[in-house]
């Protein structure tokens, strides 16, 4: 089965993101519209408060599709589930919207990536791992502005092609530390 794209560019509502967590299991309140109003005023409204009940919507979602993904039969069956994200994000099919998704994607790794590199504890690894996912986050970006861009699209996005290689010069460097080769 294949689902369709989702049919809305509005986001879900906190009472539809609540439902979607409690079938779950994952939400214990009553799930009314003055529940949600009052833990968003909380919050600091109702932007930042949906923001927080669909990104753990996300988390649960993730860790269910690791799961199910450990029984995978072959890589076929990995690219058909993947494949199945992107269409049910509406993004499967165009390639202008799936090179916009992407560096969010990307952005979903750096980011942890980057607390987890901070701590002084931190060995050479996770910050080359950091370094390499600003770097993809970046040259990601620069292909949003078209999958081959002209010479005028990659003049107009340079600044940011040289940061992406310096991202992954500094992750080569902290492998290198790690293998003595520095």
């Amino acid at each position: 089965m294949t689902l369709p794209p989702l049919s809305s560019d509005e986001p879900a509502s906190a009472v539809q993101l609540g439902a979607a967590m409690a079938a779950l299991g994952l939400y214990d309140g009553t799930n009314t519209a003055a529940e949600h109003a009052a833990e968003a005023a909380r919050l600091g409204g109702d932007g930042p408060y949906r923001m927080r009940l669909a990104n753990a919507l996300l988390g649960a979602v993730q860790v269910e599709a690791m799961l199910v993904e450990s029984a995978a039969t072959g890589p076929e069956d990995l690219a058909a589930a993947h494949r199945q994200q992107l269409v049910t994000a509406g993004v499967a099919d165009d390639p202008d919207q799936l090179t916009g998704f992407l560096p969010w994607q990307a952005l979903r790794v750096a980011g942890p990536l980057r607390l987890v590199a901070q701590d002084a504890s931190t060995g050479p690894i996770p910050v080359a791992a950091a370094h390499a996912a600003e770097g993809l986050q970046k040259l990601l970006g620069v292909i949003g502005a078209g999958q081959v861009p002209d010479v005028e699209t990659v003049k107009e996005h340079l600044t940011e092609i040289r940061a992406a290689r310096q991202c992954l010069i500094d992750a080569i460097g902290n492998v290198d530390i790690l293998l003595g080769e520095d």
